[in-house]
This record gives C-alpha cells, sequence and structure tokens, in this order.
C-alpha cells in the first residue's frame, strides 16, 4: 500500500508536463510512511511527451493510452496502472500538466485528510502565473441560479459570486461545493471500490459530478489555502469552438445526471435564450465582434445539446 498516488494525464503539454513533474519531485516530502508514487497518462500525444517522461523521470510510471480518452477515463486508467504496480494508495490525487507546485501540497492536503476523516475531498489553492494572483480554486455546485449569473455583466457576477466564492482568503479550511479537477486530492475509501471519474464524461463537469456524488454519500469536500499550487488554466486545452462546445455538452451530461432530464432541459432553454439575446444586443449596438461571439456560441450550445439528447 502506498500513501499517495499521483496522477497526470497529458496531451500535448510536454514542456509543461517537465515544470509539473519537476516541482512533484522538488516540493513533496518522500519519507511519509508509504512515500508517493507518480503516473502520467499520455492521452496520445504527438510532442514527445511520453519519450521525455522516460528519459528525465525514470522513477514516474508512464502510460500511452492508445487514442485519447479524455480527462476522466485517462485518470481512471492511471488508478488502475498505478495500484496493479504498487498496490492500494490511500489517498488519489489528480494533478493538471499545467501545474507547478509550490509548497508541500500533496503532504498538507494528505495531512488534512489525515485529521479529518469525514472528509473525502480536499484540494488547495491555485494562483496565476506570478503565484500570487489568485486563480479559481473551487466554486459551489452548479445550477440555473449559476447559469443566469454567467449570462450577466461582469460586474453583476462579481456581485453574486465575488471572489470569496471560488478562491480561499482566509487561513482556516472550509467546506466548500466542489474542487477544481485541477488539483484534486481524495481519499481512496470513499470512492467505495468504483473508479474516480464517470466516464460518460469526455472532458470538463467530471470533478464536479464527483464531488457532488461523494456529498451525497455523506462525505466532505473542502478547500485547504496552506497548499498553494499555480495553474496556468486553459494551457492543456486551448480555447476554441470546440472546446466550447466540449464543455456545454458535458454541462448538460452533468445535470442530467445529478438533476434529471428535464432540469437539463432548463439549463440549455436558459442559456441559449441567454446567448441570442446577447447576439441580437449586439447587432442594435452595432458590436459586430459580440454579436458574432455569441452567435457562436448559440451555434455550439444548440449542438452541443443535440449531441447529449441523441445520447439518452
Amino acid at each position: 500500500m502506498i500513501r499517495t498516488g499521483i496522477v497526470i494525464v497529458s496531451y500535448n503539454t510536454c514542456d509543461l508536463l517537465r515544470d509539473c513533474l519537476r516541482s512533484v519531485f522538488a516540493q513533496t516530502d518522500r519519507q511519509k510512511e508509504g512515500g508517493f508514487r507518480v503516473v502520467v497518462v499520455d492521452n496520445g500525444s504527438e510532442d514527445g511527451s511520453a519519450q521525455m517522461v522516460r528519459r528525465e523521470f525514470p522513477e514516474t510510471l508512464c502510460v500511452e493510452a492508445e487514442e485519447n480518452l479524455g480527462f476522466g477515463r485517462a485518470n481512471n486508467l492511471g488508478v488502475e496502472r498505478l495500484e496493479a504496480l504498487y498496490g492500494r494508495a490511500e489517498y488519489l490525487f489528480f494533478l493538471n500538466p499545467d501545474t507547478v507546485l509550490l509548497n508541500d501540497a500533496v503532504g498538507i492536503l494528505a495531512g488534512f485528510l489525515d485529521r479529518r476523516p469525514e472528509a473525502a475531498v480536499a484540494g488547495g489553492n491555485l494562483y496565476g502565473a506570478d503565484g500570487v494572483s489568485p486563480a479559481q480554486s473551487f466554486s459551489p455546485v452548479h445550477g440555473l441560479g449559476w447559469e443566469l449569473t454567467g449570462l450577466m455583466p461582469e460586474g453583476f457576477k462579481r456581485l453574486v459570486w465575488p471572489a470569496g466564492t471560488w478562491f480561499n482568503y482566509g487561513t482556516e479550511p472550509r467546506r466548500v461545493g466542489y474542487v477544481s479537477g485541477a488539483d484534486l486530492m481524495v481519499r481512496r475509501e470513499a470512492l467505495d471500490g468504483k473508479p474516480a471519474f464517470d466516464p460518460d464524461f469526455f472532458m470538463y463537469y467530471e470533478d464536479m459530478e464527483l464531488c457532488v456524488r461523494l456529498r451525497r454519500d455523506g462525505w466532505g469536500v473542502w478547500s485547504v489555502p496552506q497548499a498553494r499550487i499555480v495553474h496556468l488554466a486553459g494551457q492543456s486545452c486551448a480555447v476554441s469552438k470546440r472546446k466550447f462546445r466540449m464543455l456545454s455538452e458535458a454541462k448538460y451530461i452533468y445535470y442530467g445526471k445529478v438533476r434529471g432530464r428535464f432540469y437539463a432541459r432548463a439549463v440549455y432553454a436558459l442559456t441559449q435564450a441567454g446567448y441570442r439575446c446577447h447576439e441580437r444586443l449586439g447587432r442594435l449596438t452595432r458590436n459586430a465582434a459580440k454579436s458574432g461571439r455569441y452567435g457562436e456560441w448559440a451555434a455550439a450550445n444548440r449542438s452541443a445539446w443535440r449531441h447529449f439528447t441523441e445520447g439518452i
């Protein structure tokens, strides 16, 4: 049995992955009982990521997937291969390749879970590239209110969801809705022998679904600000129309699973109406950029909804 299994899924992020692994081995205390092991699952990269891992980090288990499995399935594969080789882990730490540990975040999060047996999930504070600027580390569980707020002007969003709802500015751990999958540690026991992530998700929302599932089983989800991690958000998956559609489809899968199909339909109707309103407003104000952007989002959202309903 090992204390902590660290799982990193990478897709064409060779340089970022190198920095991430360097920080893991530099910052993590190897002397703790049971130690830690690292597995990298390469999701069909074409930039030499797997070769780099084997060459520069020989102590890391490198698993090459035959295809891009997506985030959740690749993480599940990493856990399976890691535990087949080293035995069951007490804790699993899912870490994005575009992160850099600023301290012994692994030990801090594991230590917190040691002290709080009712907690299943813990995540640290995420920061921007400068290591100082706060980045989204957690949030409330999403629902219609969240989606409606997302359609509002930025000033209104900041009023309804101030910075404290997504970053822990305090010094004490606190319960949260869900923790970002960029740095999510979970108690192995809480998974009850099941895979951590639902394989129906290709990418996005699988971290929220996991946290909601565990909360419904009576476990706690916590933000632990002492663990500090840089997250170069989005650099492991560049922004594109395809990404927006994937995000939208994952959203409907999530709502369908945790709230039901009719709730998912209500979310679609709300967001689609919001995108179309913004598109028309852009036309009325002769703001071609805004009109074009929201028109593209509406088209991608409609496509995502159709794909979701076809899969039901």
